[in-house]
């Protein structure tokens, strides 16, 4: 019987995994309370059985009182989580768009989500707002006012 209860392992729900080992403990006669505490503790999950192992509880309702607020706190939302994801990614396959239907898009739209640009608005036409000097944009400013500074720079002073 302690073969069976050192065996036992958490299921995904906390609730049904106290109450096999509590069910268990019961049948086992001579052992003492740290074994019980560690056997209950060695069947969690890992993050579970750190948390209770490291908070050291001397009784076995104590480390299952905290393994439950442990469980609830930090376990609980994140089931809930991939639920609602597992839930909403069935109802979309199930409303998966029919190739009977016409598409909701406009026709007139190409693959890409902006049109192209046109060659008026090329770079050499513009001007920065700045400086207000053709031949850059806002983009690369500082880089071609680095390059003027160093042209300057290499001109012989006088």
């Amino acid at each position: 019987m302690l073969v069976v209860l050192q065996r036992l392992k958490q299921t995904p729900d906390i609730e049904t995994y106290n109450g096999e080992y509590s069910a268990l403990i019961l049948r086992v006669e001579g052992i003492s309370v740290l074994d019980q505490v560690l056997n209950y503790a060695n069947g969690f999950k890992p993050h579970t059985r750190c948390y209770v192992k490291l908070e050291n509880r001397e009784t076995l309702s104590a480390a299952m009182d905290l393994a439950i607020k442990y469980e609830v706190t930090h376990f609980v939302d994140g089931v809930r989580d991939r639920q609602s994801h597992q839930t909403k990614r069935k109802i979309s396959t199930d409303q998966a768009p029919k190739q009977d239907k016409p598409s909701k898009g406009k026709s007139s739209r190409g693959k890409g989500r902006f049109k192209p640009r046109s060659d008026s608005k090329r770079i050499e036409g513009r001007t920065y707002y700045h400086c207000k000097k053709p031949g850059h944009i806002k983009a690369n400013f500082f880089l071609w006012k680095k390059a003027q500074e160093k042209q300057g720079n290499e001109q012989p002073r006088q």
